[in-house]
């Protein structure tokens, strides 16, 4: 039914994540001479220099100013325990960004009674127009100085991972605009450097350089790692060819994730971090057009509620919805995840404390995972559906089967004699009517209570 896994997949995304040993000496990480803060109640991975990353964050980025600061003490409430905060420096907001982690810890550890730090890791991003040795410096230090609140803070532990947003500014990509906005930039960042734009394909090495003298200098230790966003595999190679430090973390899209393999096999050799963005989106927006894969996406949810409800550990209205789905199989294959989101019902359906709750996939779940994955973000539905498995028992007359349209229309679809059974494939919620073949003023009506990957036996007496 499903195209078979690749090589890069089952050693890549189902294998723990390797740690591989640093090349470089690192004597200033998280604060020289500090103990590092709680981090062990989340699921996290250790990035290639040992430092454990939480894998489950939440993204802020495109988020209102406004609303920033709320959802990420929110977002570290004991309920829910994200400890990855996704921006960038062109958001402007990374002032709200440490507002939001000194309250929310400090709720956190008045609610769970917890001594000592609380170790919390900020992604954010330096936009293209800093792209250079100098503008790049300028935008680490403008970094720095807006997340002081949260590096002063003595309840946090704060971890910083910055990364090059995008390579280059590109012409083709409609929202850019590299000569308005060289334009409008303060003229101290002006002056730093050469116009990024006017040397697409160095201007990024040598930020480079700049993120790695951050990362190596004990001026620097809040920043526990460097990585990129957006770059293809050609740009990685060439960094890797020439690296001092290998990027610790990548940002990448959904369909680069998913049809990409050349790229991640790269990330996988070289012990880099994949984290993914803008999953719901890309994936979760095109549902209605592919229902096929939806449906695929339903039933896996439906059998790790009803797992998670037989381990005793959640309440037995216990559900697992199919963005939790898709969530929980990229924690699983060890790939970070950053929803953004501004309501607090999503904020708890995406959070740590909601995936820990969910049990991990088999092997055939995570290929059908990955197969409906794939068909949505492409716009092309699976060939097979799954529906609801339903069994109509003749227990004592022969009887006719009919189906119920929505506006009550009655469709015969079997007639079954006594003592035999007939299998019906069916959705959640669709109605039924059992006649007797005898008697037509005997009947009884049935609405199907399955989820999709259900079987169900009704037994019919009439």
């Amino acid at each position: 039914m499903f195209e078979k896994f690749s090589t890069t997949f089952i050693f890549y995304w189902l294998c723990t994540f390797p740690s591989l040993v640093q090349t470089q000496t690192n004597l200033f990480r998280g604060y020289a001479g500090k103990v590092d803060g709680k981090i062990d109640d989340v699921i996290t991975t250790p990035l290639k220099n040992d430092m454990p990353f939480p894998l489950v964050g939440l993204g802020v980025g495109n988020l209102q100013r406004n609303l920033v600061e709320n959802m990420i003490h929110q977002g570290l409430e004991a309920q829910h325990r994200i400890r990855t905060i996704d921006t960038a420096h062109q958001s402007g907001n990374e002032r709200e960004v440490a507002r939001g982690i000194v309250t929310g810890v400090k709720a956190f550890k008045e609610s769970e009674n917890s001594d000592g730090r609380v170790q919390v890791h900020v992604v954010t991003k330096i936009w293209y127009t800093y792209l250079g040795y100098e503008r790049t410096k300028i935008a680490i230090d403008e970094i720095i100085e807006d997340l002081q609140d949260a590096i002063k803070d003595p309840n946090v532990d704060l971890k910083v991972t910055i990364l090059i947003h995008w390579p280059r500014c590109y012409d083709t990509i409609p929202w850019m605009d590299c000569v308005k906005e060289e334009e409008q930039l303060p003229a101290r960042v002006k002056e730093a450097g050469p116009p990024p734009h006017l040397d697409r394909l160095n201007a990024w090495k040598m930020s480079w350089m700049a993120l790695e003298d951050a990362y190596l200098s004990a001026d620097y230790p809040v920043v526990s790692g460097i990585g990129i966003s957006n770059f293809d595999r050609l740009e990685l190679s060439t960094l890797l060819a020439n690296a001092r430090v290998v990027p610790h973390l990548i940002q990448v899209n959904t369909w680069t994730l998913l049809h990409n393999p050349t790229e991640l096999d790269i990330c996988h050799e070289n012990g880099i971090l994949v984290q993914v963005y803008n999953v719901m989106n890309g994936i979760m927006g095109h549902v209605f057009n592919n229902p096929n894969a939806h449906h695929h996406l339903l039933m896996v949810a439906n059998q790790l509620g009803k797992l998670a409800i037989l381990s005793g550990t959640v309440k037995k209205d216990f559900k697992v919805t199919t963005a939790q789905v898709v969530l929980k199989f990229l924690v699983q294959s060890k790939v970070s995840v950053i929803p953004k989101t501004s309501n607090r019902d999503r904020l708890a359906e995406n959070s740590a404390v909601a995936l820990m709750q969910i049990p991990d996939m088999n092997m055939e779940q995570m290929e059908i995972v990955r197969a409906s994955m794939a068909a949505l973000l492409d716009n092309k539905d699976l060939a097979v559906d799954v529906r609801v498995t339903v069994r109509f028992h003749a227990r004592k007359v022969d009887m006719f089967v009919y189906w119920v349209s929505g506006d009550d229309e009655e469709r015969q679809v079997a007639f079954v004699p006594a003592g035999d059974t007939f299998e019906e494939h069916t959705f959640p919620g669709h109605r039924f009517k059992a006649y007797n073949a005898q008697d037509p003023d005997q009947f009884k009506s049935f609405v199907i209570q399955g989820q999709y990957g259900d079987e169900v036996d009704i037994q019919v007496e009439l």
